[in-house]
């Protein structure tokens, strides 16, 4: 076997996800067509990046004044008199400024608890989508904003070919506290440095997402589907005349833009 050297620079390293074995799939997945999807709010039901927090929470991880402070403010998101983006404002620095104080093995052992207790709880649309175009044979690629070390073994469970999620640098089986890769408000740029990386195209490409986060990768795609879409996807969608799917419950309601420019019930299914 023929061994190829690969130089990774700093740059390299923000496109490279670090996930299952990219040099055996390379040339597997240059002819596919191409199915991203976002993780958090559109296969899995909750936020892993945010598992993560509430497990050093329980772990009694952060100091008092950030525990109350990051409890406070997602009871205010509960009860919709905060915006969700100001318990992000919280929770992901009070997470970053005590990430050096956490070694790998206790993360990963967090992580191994959180998948072992919830990675079943999932959207079904999405997990019947992504089984049926892995299927019809479909590169599946996940775009993630939670950690890769959690989004990696979540979304290798539903049959995802790649994944690439928010990456935290690690020295001597420690955090450092540096971002190496973040995803959040990249995901465009992070898939088409990924398909031109790769040599694939997003000619009959599919792209799924929630939030407002995914509307300039949606952009990119050929088939975009906004799935239980927040208020800013929801309304480029309607000015885009995307796909919007609501699911609840067990049925799946697929909306669509009518001649009149309303949007509209076009079909309900049972899931």
């Amino acid at each position: 076997m023929q061994i190829k050297w690969v130089v990774i620079t700093a740059q390299s390293v923000l496109k490279l996800p670090r996930c299952y074995n990219h040099f055996e799939m390379i040339e597997k997945k240059n002819h596919k067509k191409l199915a991203i999807f976002d993780i958090d709010g559109t296969l899995y039901r909750w936020q892993l990046y945010y598992e993560v927090v509430f497990q050093l929470l329980e772990n009694n991880f952060f100091d008092e004044s950030q525990t109350q402070k990051i409890k406070k403010v997602f009871h205010g998101w509960q009860s919709r008199e905060v915006d969700f983006h100001v318990f992000e404002s919280i929770a992901i620095p009070a997470l970053e400024s005590k990430l050096s104080s956490l070694t790998v093995p206790a993360f990963e052992s967090i992580v191994d608890d959180i998948l072992n207790d919830s990675q079943h709880k999932i959207y079904s649309y999405t997990r019947n989508l992504a089984s049926e175009l892995k299927e019809e044979g479909y590169f599946l690629l996940a775009i993630s904003g939670s950690m890769q070390e959690i989004v990696e073994p979540f979304s290798k469970r539903y049959g995802f070919d790649d994944c690439i999620g928010w990456l935290y640098e690690k020295n001597d089986h420690k955090f450092t506290g540096r971002t190496l890769r973040q995803t959040v408000g990249r995901k465009a740029k992070i898939l088409q440095d990924y398909i031109q990386l790769h040599g694939m195209s997003l000619t009959g490409s599919i792209g799924i997402g929630d939030s407002t986060s995914d509307i300039e990768m949606l952009e990119l795609v050929d088939d975009p589907i906004a799935f239980n879409p927040n208020e800013q996807l929801l309304a480029a969608a309607e000015k885009n005349g995307w796909k919007i799917v609501i699911e609840r419950k067990n049925i799946a309601y697929t909306l669509q833009k009518d001649n009149d420019g309303s949007i509209v019930l076009a079909q309900a299914d049972r899931l």
